[in-house]
């Protein structure tokens, strides 16, 4: 008797856990979606917040693409001052332009020249599209993380 309840309990488990189980399917790809990123899917104005270092300064910025390779921006850095023991801050605004390229598979680049108290300097970044939506028959980012390749040419390298 206990070994036929035994076996009943552990058939009931089983079948439960089964029912448990889901299962994945692979959706249908759409043949009217779009397969492939372009400079097209960079168009409109983006919001940017970048930080530095250990969050030692933060940059928060506006950046327009026009979905033919050419980008606009500005943007305002709070940055420690230089030389203060008291934990000052200044507040510095810069501009950029510049071009960039998109690869199909939503990575790319941006190339800019970064003007800030009459100093420019060149600026590469590297970026990958992480989301989008299809609008008008076109993939067009809705979320960008880019990384810098070369060293902050606003905040100094002290401050880190």
């Amino acid at each position: 008797m206990f070994m036929n309840k035994s076996l009943f309990v552990a058939a009931v488990v089983i079948f439960t856990a089964f029912l448990g189980v889901s299962a994945a399917n692979a959706q249908t790809p759409n043949p009217q979606a779009p397969r492939c990123y372009t400079v097209a899917s960079l168009q409109g104005s983006y919001a940017i917040v970048g930080t530095y270092g250990s969050n030692v300064a933060v940059a928060l910025a506006t950046r327009s693409y026009d979905g033919n390779g050419n980008l606009a921006g500005a943007s305002i850095i709070n940055e420690p001052t230089a030389g203060s023991a008291t934990g000052a801050r200044t507040l510095t605004t810069a501009t950029q332009a510049g071009t960039y390229t998109v690869n199909c598979n939503g990575t790319g680049q941006f190339n800019r020249v970064l003007t800030s108290n009459g100093v420019q300097t060149n600026q590469v970044d590297d970026f990958v599209i992480t989301a989008a939506a299809v609008m008008g028959g076109q993939l067009v980012a809705t979320t960008i993380v880019d990384a810098q390749q070369t060293p902050s040419a606003i905040v100094a390298a002290a401050s880190f």
